[in-house]
């Protein structure tokens, strides 16, 4: 059954952020302003998230929700999501995003998968379809300084999709992570985009950036072995569970004889390594410097950041730019310096003449650098009502 535009208005409501309430379903993912996922969509919403959500999002923006989940039982969602009124508020919700993010995605990053008009292979794949409207992946040429780095992203994503579309081992570890916990899920996600992006600037060459995406998304994968319940005290404990990272590498290490992609050597090294530091203080083995593995020490960045934006531990997450400035700053050498340099410089957050989001959500434009070689994190920033700031001062 069909629809109209007034029922479906009847079903759902358009609510500012500032007005959420714990038990709000919603209907769409919310993205962080550098386009990575906050928020899957058809999610229950409880007060530690929608402290999250007031945390990366513009308070004064709109989301989709409805006040009961099971209101979804009474109509098809293809129905509903199709129908015009759906569809003209859900853009509403992207032109905010756009407005207000320093990267730009599509309504198909928004949109139920039955109401895509895509090719019919992404249609036949949720993964692959995922991935592919996902806004740091969707514009990740557009935080690359090249023109060539920006080809290179494009063939390797067309080449991990075809992974994704064409091998049903793809598949059955996705709907293992999906199934299992939507943290988890979204983390692998986010950092497999992060991990592309830090791969192009070390100039890896296409079949490395394949291997280092896989080792990614699948670095996660020993903790489906851990109950959940072990799995929810581990993101609550504000100090290190070596036994539970010992735990989940030791589950990864079997579930290598599964798994033909997660076989190879490099993989291998990247997934057991990733919880080791650059300055030897890490787990398992306590590895340091250039001992690590290079997609290990990828892996660890790559995380980390995530980790520190998104609020899995139970935290409302730092700001994006709080986030690049504390990691780049390394104090404690957890990172290996060189690939934070190659990041950071061979990559569009720091340029003249690009869009920043500070701290506070305020957008503003790089306009100089006090000292771009020891502070490149540290811009001169024009805000939009003109007032000029110097981040290494201010």
């Amino acid at each position: 059954m069909k629809i109209s535009s007034n029922d479906a208005n009847n079903i759902y409501k358009k609510k500012k952020i500032k007005d959420l309430v714990a038990g709000d379903f919603l209907l769409h993912p919310i993205y962080r302003s550098d386009g990575l996922m906050l928020i899957t969509k058809n999610k229950v919403l409880s007060s530690s998230l929608i402290n999250i959500i007031k945390k990366h999002a513009d308070l004064s923006s709109s989301v989709l929700i409805i006040s009961d989940k099971d209101m979804l039982n009474e109509i098809s969602e293809k129905d509903l999501f199709s129908t015009p009124a759906f569809i003209e508020d859900l853009e509403e919700v992207v032109h905010h995003f756009n407005s207000n993010a320093n990267i730009q995605t599509s309504i198909a990053a928004y949109m139920h998968e039955d109401a895509l008009g895509l090719s019919r292979e992404l249609d036949n794949n949720f993964y692959a379809n995922l991935l592919s409207n996902y806004p740091m992946w969707y514009s990740l040429g557009q935080k690359l300084e090249s023109k060539q780095l920006k080809l290179r992203s494009d063939r390797v994503k067309k080449r991990l999709l075809n992974y994704i579309i064409d091998d049903d081992t793809f598949n059955n570890l996705f709907q293992s992570f999906k199934s299992y916990d939507d943290i988890l899920f979204l983390h692998s996600i986010n950092t497999t985009c992060i991990s592309l992006m830090i791969g192009l600037t070390l100039e890896l060459n296409d079949d490395e950036l394949i291997d280092l995406a896989i080792a990614a998304l699948f670095a996660n994968i020993g903790f489906l072995d851990i109950s959940k319940t072990d799995f929810k005290d581990f993101l609550k404990n504000s100090t290190i569970n070596h036994e539970i990272i010992i735990k989940h590498l030791e589950m990864f290490s079997k579930m290598t004889f599964t798994s033909p992609y997660l076989r190879k050597e490099a993989i291998i090294y990247g997934i057991l390594d990733h919880h080791e530091h650059y300055n030897g203080q890490g787990f398992p083995h306590g590895k340091k410097g250039e001992d690590i593995s290079l997609y290990g020490r990828i892996l660890n960045l790559a995380q980390s950041y995530d980790e520190l934006v998104g609020g899995y531990k139970y935290t409302n997450g730092l700001s994006p730019m709080e986030s690049l400035k504390l990691i780049y700053e390394n104090k404690e050498n957890i990172y290996d310096q060189n690939i934070l340099n190659a990041f950071i410089h061979r990559t569009t957050y720091f340029k003249l003449e690009e869009t920043i989001i500070l701290a506070n959500g305020i957008k503003g434009t790089i306009i100089g650098f006090e000292n771009f070689l020891k502070y490149p994190n540290l811009p001169m920033v024009v805000l939009e009502n003109g007032q000029v700031l110097n981040l290494h001062k201010d």
